[in-house]
């Protein structure tokens, strides 16, 4: 189990996951609703236990709140809520994962961090026609580990900056 994670690498270093330039892309794997999703390790400042959630009206659906992370105040997003899956209760496996997209931090809900990993990029398929063009647009490629398959999300695609902007209390 993965208590906390600090990335070594800049979060500017994203690469396109399918690009011949890397044999090996290092994810950081988590649980939704059973199904096992990754982002590269490249987007991602930590992974931090729950804290408090500060609400705060008028934001988008799946913002849950704010919450203070040592001295700044970040934006957390509930994926479960961004992708439309059911509700389910925090639990001591729930994790937040903190990222840097487009010059700003925020996190991200989710409900376990499993693991750190090592992919071969040659293992990655690119995402089947088959699948919906809206989910499409999420997913940078899928890999198969043993029986299960894991979803590899282009964070970078999953918000759009302006979705990010939280209104002002005081306006």
């Amino acid at each position: 189990m993965v208590e906390e994670f600090k990335s070594s690498e800049p979060a500017s270093a994203g690469r396109d996951l399918r690009r011949g330039d890397h044999s090996v892309v290092q994810l950081v794997g988590f649980r939704l609703d059973e199904e096992d999703y990754a982002i590269a390790i490249t987007k991602i400042q930590e992974i931090i236990l729950m804290k408090p959630i500060t609400r705060i009206p008028q934001a988008p659906n799946f913002i849950e709140g704010l919450i203070n992370l040592r001295g700044s105040v970040i934006p957390i997003v509930h994926l479960r809520k961004r992708f439309g899956l059911p509700p389910r209760e925090f639990d001591d496996e729930t994790r937040t994962i903190v990222v840097n997209l487009h010059d700003r931090t925020f996190g991200c809900i989710v409900d376990a961090v499993t693991q750190v990993m090592r992919i071969n990029t040659e293992e990655i398929q690119p995402v089947p026609i088959s699948v919906r063009s809206m989910a499409r647009q999420y997913i940078s490629g899928v890999a198969k580990l043993d029986e299960q398959l894991l979803i590899i999300l282009d964070i970078e695609k999953v918000f759009d900056p302006d979705e990010l902007t939280v209104p002002s209390p005081m306006s």
